[in-house]
C-alpha cells in the first residue's frame, strides 16, 4: 500500500472541501508502474473499504500498465489527455482519446492500459480496496 497524505478526512460525514491550489501531492509508484505520476487524495482511503476520491497527475506520454483493480473505477479528464485501451494485451491502435471532460467507467476486474497525452490530470472515484494487478484477472 501507499502511504497517504495527512488531510484526508477520518469519517465519511466529515464535510470536505478542497482547493486544487492547496492539494497534497505524493509519489504514485504502485509495483510494476513506471515512476513520474503523483496522487492526491480527496476524500476517503483509497486502499479501506468505503468511498474515495482521487486524482493522478501524469506527465506527457506517462504509460499506465496493462492492469485490472478488484473494484469499478469511475474516471473523469479534468486537463491534458489519455489514450486508453481495454483487452488482454496492449494494443495502441484500439485505443480510444480522451480528452477534459471526458468521463470512463472501467468495471471491476476489466483488465486496460493508458499513455497520458501531454500533462494530464484524472480524476477517479470508486469504492475501495483500490489495489491495482498487473496483467490480467486469473
Amino acid at each position: 500500500t501507499m502511504p497517504m497524505p495527512a488531510q484526508m478526512p477520518a469519517e465519511a460525514s466529515d464535510f470536505v472541501a478542497g482547493n486544487e491550489g492547496t492539494l497534497s501531492w505524493i509519489d504514485f509508484a504502485p509495483p510494476g508502474f513506471p515512476p513520474g505520476g503523483k496522487i492526491s487524495v480527496l476524500h476517503g482511503d483509497p486502499f479501506s473499504p468505503g468511498l474515495f476520491v482521487l486524482r493522478l497527475s501524469l506527465p506527457d506520454g506517462y504509460k499506465i500498465p496493462l492492469h485490472w483493480n478488484p473494484t469499478a473505477e469511475y474516471v473523469t479528464v479534468l486537463s491534458g489527455g489519455i489514450q486508453l485501451g481495454i483487452g488482454n494485451s496492449v494494443d495502441m491502435s484500439a485505443a480510444q482519446s480522451y480528452s477534459p471532460g471526458d468521463f470512463v467507467f472501467i468495471p471491476a476486474r476489466h483488465p486496460y492500459w493508458a499513455q497520458a497525452r501531454g500533462a494530464t490530470v484524472l480524476q477517479v472515484s470508486g469504492n475501495g480496496p483500490f489495489n491495482p494487478s498487473l496483467g490480467v484477472p486469473k
